[in-house]
């Protein structure tokens, strides 16, 4: 996020002012117009919101970034509670650092690629790939595929803007790696990606090409990444969806804040001044800092108004024609917020509203319209619609379901025939739904009505209401009684018992159901309905109705679970389970079942868990449904899986720890010494690895170098600390190293 000490948290939910001599004033502008700007809450409750960006595919959706590692989707009518991509695990958070940028592909439509922009756990910025899932509102957190990695001097000055150019390739902002002043210099050094505006092509190859055209590409000692430099923390930049040109927000040290701008016709390189200049005032060196090949911005203003820039966009939407073409930014620290207005070769800037919000980004919905980003104080985030508290919005009724029906309310709307009407904003419209002969009204959903009462609905945009009516129905209900246990389900569908033990059908329907016992019971039959025996049962729906279905118990499961290569047998017979698989068996209450687990050729047996521990036999007593689970581990062969680890690309696996620890013991019992006494001994796939299984390693290992008389190796991190020191690719490396050479 961007640099600044105070954070406003206070926000009130309605801010309005009246602009008439504002706009008056404005070359083009009405003299008689009168805007009042205000902002419409559409997004509330988010954790830190650092953005919000649209798709592009036609749905109107928004996107909203939590700092904390969420996206959230707006679908229109709410925020959806399911996260679109949840990265917290994979982030740092918070400060500067977290998930700071989204862009999505410009074929996202077709191709459901988009990028994000996050700090990782090491500190470091990160640039990943990911596609959609099946479900349009859930992205596959399995498509990830790093396309960038950059390391970070610093916690400050992460940049975080994505966004597609309109030459299709994907511009990257980066700050100058923190700290004050810039210390190193990067931001003038072509040789770092840092204090830089990267220019990519993500379709050109994996995991990115370099465009032709990019300006630095056969620059010796340049970076070809670079598309612009002399930058300190563009942490918002955007293009004009009309013209292509590009605003780059830079936030500034301690005295200015600025805007810089590129025409699309550019072919880029420009330097823009940070570290020589702050601005348009030189920084360092304090005198003759601009030798002419600076490019300086069109846009600035003071500390006496603001502390952190939060570019905006270049309004092009169809609510506010006053504004097309001015350039929305506001600053994080005083909530102000301003345009740009561009006459001829020069721009100057007008402050529309001093507000409350802590501005952390703009964003543009499908249509070009504004939206603001509050930070809020942790779980109060907001996003804000820009509005203008005079417009008109239509008000449409839709109506929906098997039955028929009419809705009535002021204005003309009488649905039927007329559906729609415009009312001005804060109008407050009831809406009364009448279902015909035959029909019932079954309730409103949409502009904030629920139930079958009359619909209020205060109109503060464009809304649809749908009024559904359906035909009458009966209920059929499902019991089930007796010892046992066991599932109903009907055909056509709507029963799913024990979720779903009543629901309605139409008069004369025809229902098949069908039961199903539960393991360690059967079905003993129907009662209720015309319905008896065991076989399915017809129910002909001329009334609400109930039937019992009876299950009797005979016996309580068995359950077990085999993970690796082995099988476990079971005394009296009924088990036979071989490797990773999953045997339930039935036996009579009362029954001691002993278990027996075989490992396979080159493996070894590690022990059970649930309701067996230890690696001896084991004997359950059925008093009732019992679940066990054996483990069998490959015996250590020499190799290492993933070998070698690569710091901070490899993820840290259970098999890594696995196979250390088998790899430990061999050493250990080749000097006399016993099995180590692992914590957590049996780890399976989706087990949390943890600090505890480091040490014990190390410590393990220690032992078997001392009985070696040999000096016990070094590490990284030589106190690793629960819940302080996270488990790195590099931990293993050592203890991979440290085993390779006792071995020796």
């Amino acid at each position: 996020m961007p640099h600044c000490c105070l954070a406003r948290i206070v926000y009130s939910a309605t801010i309005a002012l009246i602009l008439a001599a504002a706009v008056a004033a404005w070359p083009g502008a009405c003299a008689e117009a009168q805007i009042s700007l205000g902002f419409e809450s559409v997004a509330a409750g988010l954790s830190s919101p650092l953005g919000v960006v649209n798709a592009g595919d036609g749905s109107r959706r928004l996107f909203i970034l939590e700092q904390t590692g969420r996206i959230r989707v707006l679908d229109g009518t709410q925020l959806r509670p399911t996260s679109f991509l949840d990265v917290s695990a994979l982030i740092s958070c918070c400060g500067e650092r977290g998930l700071l940028g989204l862009a999505f592909h410009p074929a996202y439509a077709t191709n459901g690629i988009f990028f994000v922009h996050y700090t990782n756990t090491s500190g470091d910025t990160t640039i990943a790939r990911y596609r959609v899932s099946a479900d349009p509102n859930v992205a596959d957190a399995t498509s990830a595929q790093i396309v960038l990695s950059v390391a970070q001097p610093f916690a400050n000055h992460n940049g975080g803007q994505l966004a597609f150019g309109p030459d299709g390739f994907l511009y990257i902002g980066l700050g100058d790696g923190g700290d004050a002043g810039d210390p190193g210099n990067r931001a003038q050094n072509l040789g770092t990606l840092l204090g830089k505006i990267l220019r990519i092509d993500v379709d050109g190859a994996a995991p990115y090409a370099i465009p032709a055209s990019n300006p630095f590409r056969t620059t010796p000692g340049a970076l070809p990444e670079v598309w612009a430099y002399g930058l300190r923390n563009p942490w918002r930049f955007s293009f004009d969806r009309q013209t292509g040109d590009l605003f780059i927000a830079d936030v500034g040290q301690g005295a200015r804040e600025e805007v810089n701008f590129q025409t699309a016709a550019s072919a880029g390189g420009q330097n823009y001044g940070w570290r020589r200049m702050e601005g348009t005032a030189c920084f360092n060196p304090s005198t003759a800092c601009n030798d002419g090949t600076l490019t300086l911005p069109i846009l600035e203003y003071d500390h006496s108004l603001g502390c952190s820039i939060t570019g905006g966009y270049r309004y092009r939407g169809g609510r506010f024609p006053q504004f097309v073409g001015r350039y929305f930014y506001g600053d994080f620290c005083s909530g102000r917020i301003w345009t740009g207005v561009q006459s001829g070769s020069t721009w100057s800037g007008t402050q529309l509203i001093d507000t409350a919000l802590s501005i952390t980004s703009f964003g543009e919905d499908e249509e070009g319209e504004l939206y603001v980003v509050h930070y809020g104080s942790g779980s109060n985030g907001t996003v804000q619609r820009v509005v203008d508290t005079n417009q008109a919005f239509l008000l449409t009724v839709s109506r929906a379901g098997a039955g028929t029906g009419t809705v009535s309310g002021p204005a003309g709307i009488n649905c039927g025939s007329a559906c729609s009407a415009t009312f001005g904003a804060g109008a407050v419209v009831t809406l009364t739904a009448t279902p015909a002969a035959g029909s019932v009204f079954a309730g409103w959903s949409g502009g904030g009505c629920s139930g079958t009462g009359s619909c209020v609905v205060t109109v503060t945009a464009a809304t649809t209401v749908t009024a559904t009516f359906s035909v009458p129905t009966f209920t059929l209900a499902i019991a089930r009684t007796g010892t046992g246990s066991g599932t109903i389900i009907s055909v056509p569908a709507g029963i799913g018992c024990p979720v779903t033990c009543a629901a309605p059908f139409t008069p004369g329907a025809r229902v098949t159901l069908a039961a199903q016992a539960d393991p360690g019971s059967i079905f003993s039959g129907w009662s209720g309905g015309g319905c008896s025996g065991t076989s399915s049962c017809v129910v002909t729906l001329n009334a609400a109705t109930t039937v019992t279905a009876t299950f009797t118990f005979q016996g309580f499961v068995l359950t077990v679970t085999t993970q690796g290569p082995g099988t476990v047998l079971s005394t009296p017979a009924g088990i036979g389970c071989g490797p990773n698989a999953t045997c339930p068996a039935v036996f009579s209450p009362g029954t001691a079942v002993t278990l027996t687990a075989v490992a396979a050729a080159g493996a070894t047996f590690s022990g059970w868990s649930g309701a067996c521990a230890g690696t001896t036999a084991c004997t359950v007593t059925m008093s009732a449904a019992r679940a066990v689970t054996a483990t069998f581990t490959t015996t250590f062969g020499g190799t290492f899986t993933d070998d070698p680890l690569v710091p901070r690309v490899t993820l840290v696996k259970v098999v890594h720890v696995t196979e250390l620890r088998l790899a430990i013991d061999r050493e250990r019992t080749r000097r006399s010494l016993t099995a180590f006494a692992w914590t957590d001994p049996v780890l399976t796939p989706g087990s949390a690895l943890r600090a505890v299984h480091m040490s014990e390693m190390r410590t393990a290992l220690a032992q078997a170098y001392q009985a070696a008389a040999r000096t016990a190796p070094t590490y990284t991190d030589p106190v690793i600390s629960a819940g302080q020191t996270f488990v790195r690719a590099a931990h293993i490396a050592e203890l991979r190293a440290a085993v390779g050479v006792l071995g020796q």
